[in-house]
């Protein structure tokens, strides 16, 4: 799949919206959701997230939360494992996650990286845009 140009413009956005936060995982929500936004467009324009602050920043760019959906924002362990089990693509932005995700998103040098795990991403259900897949590197 080409990346179009408002996936562009998001990813630009994103990368320049970066805080330097002092760990990893300190994405604000609203970046988070700008680099979310890229990842289920491709797949309904839907996420199941319960964390209020992110759920608010997707709903301000127009991505429906739904707890159905086929891809989840994990925020423990359990809701990664559940969303897992039920073969969903399960992204999240704690590195202690990473094992059960599929893919983790963490800020380096002022800028969202995209880490993916290859047998987790073959597990879930869900496929994802090449542009996504060329964005991000292997955990």
């Amino acid at each position: 799949m080409m990346m179009t140009k408002t996936m562009k413009t998001l990813l630009l956005t994103a990368a320049c919206l970066a805080g330097s936060g002092a760990r990893a995982d300190d994405l604000s929500p609203e970046l988070t959701a700008k680099v979310l936004k890229l990842i289920v467009a491709s797949s309904g324009n839907k996420i199941a997230c319960t964390e209020p602050t992110l759920k608010a920043a997707l709903e301000a760019l127009g991505v429906g939360i739904d707890p159905g959906a086929p891809i989840g924002w994990a925020t423990s362990a359990m809701e990664a494992k559940n969303f897992k089990t039920f073969g969903r693509l399960v992204i999240t932005g704690k590195r202690e996650l990473a094992g059960a995700a599929a893919i983790l998103i963490q800020e380096e040098g002022g800028r969202p990286k995209i880490l993916l795990n290859p047998p987790n991403l073959k597990g879930a259900k869900v496929q994802i845009s090449d542009a996504v897949l060329k964005m991000g590197s292997a955990l």
